[in-house]
């Protein structure tokens, strides 16, 4: 019994990655790094492109989604900001630009870039 209570709750986990990293075949280059797994309605209202594929454990409505120009007030901030993962130290904004609250889809640790 303990057994298949176990295998039942595995297929849920998989689609925990909503908000996650993009992953599989189609997440390489800046989609693995900044992309997102968000609904494509979300990723639209960000004025993000999303690819195919590269959020494969997610439900048909999720998919991996970059967004090169933050959300401001009133208008989006510009060609110097863009949404990516906090935690990548390699990151350009680590050396030369500041995050920004609010500004991107996700969880604390995936917001706005900006630069001077």
């Amino acid at each position: 019994m303990k057994s298949t209570i176990l295998l039942l709750s595995l297929p849920l986990s998989a689609l925990a990655a909503v908000n996650g990293r993009c992953t599989g075949s189609k997440a390489t280059g800046r989609w693995k790094t900044d992309g997102i797994c968000i609904k494509t309605s979300t990723c639209k209202r960000y004025k993000g492109s999303t690819t195919n594929g590269a959020c494969p454990y997610d439900p048909d409505d999720v998919k991996c989604c970059l967004i090169d120009e933050c959300n401001g007030q009133p208008d989006r901030l510009g060609w110097s900001s863009w949404c990516e993962w906090t935690s990548d130290k390699n990151s350009i904004c680590n050396t030369f630009g500041s995050y920004l609250n609010n500004k991107c889809p996700g969880g604390d640790n995936y917001k706005c870039c900006e630069t001077p």
